[in-house]
């Protein structure tokens, strides 16, 4: 029985490790930050943050700890999804959502190499495109072709 509580652990651990991992590896903060006020956005949205890529994805982080995400998905996503979303509370997971909640007309392009901050979230422009967002322990990565939830 003492084998089985040591695997146990020890599996929960490497999970913990592998979550850690994927975590600092994802390069957003070796991305240059932006001013936050640049990417809030006028009412009746105020305080939240809106920004597109490069190629024309449109992402948000709304305020008081509100969900961070964008409204693209990946080719290889399930058929059902438009969204991907992620939370202080939840980890990163698709939605199918009725209408666009991370897209707002007035959104400024985030420059690849660069992040923006509101808040507990992060989000950043990498390489051709791809998004990397960060809320406490959970995030994403979203390129056109994959996606990375944790």
């Amino acid at each position: 029985m003492g084998n089985r509580s040591t695997l146990a652990v020890l599996s929960g651990a490497a999970v913990m490790l592998a979550a850690g991992t994927a975590h600092a590896q994802s390069g957003l903060w070796d991305y240059t930050p932006v001013d936050r006020a640049e990417y809030v956005v006028s009412e009746p949205y105020g305080g939240n943050v809106f920004f597109r890529t490069p190629d024309g994805r449109h992402c948000a982080i709304y305020w008081n700890n509100g969900p961070t995400g964008c409204d693209a998905v990946p080719i290889d996503a399930p058929d059902w999804a438009d969204q991907l979303r992620v939370g202080t509370l939840e980890a990163a997971h698709y939605v199918d959502s009725a209408s666009p909640t991370f897209t707002h007309p007035e959104a400024k392009v985030l420059p690849e190499g660069h992040r923006v901050t509101s808040g507990n979230a992060t989000c950043g422009v990498g390489y051709q495109g791809t998004v990397t967002c960060e809320v406490g322990e959970h995030g994403f990565t979203l390129s056109a072709t994959y996606s990375v939830l944790y």
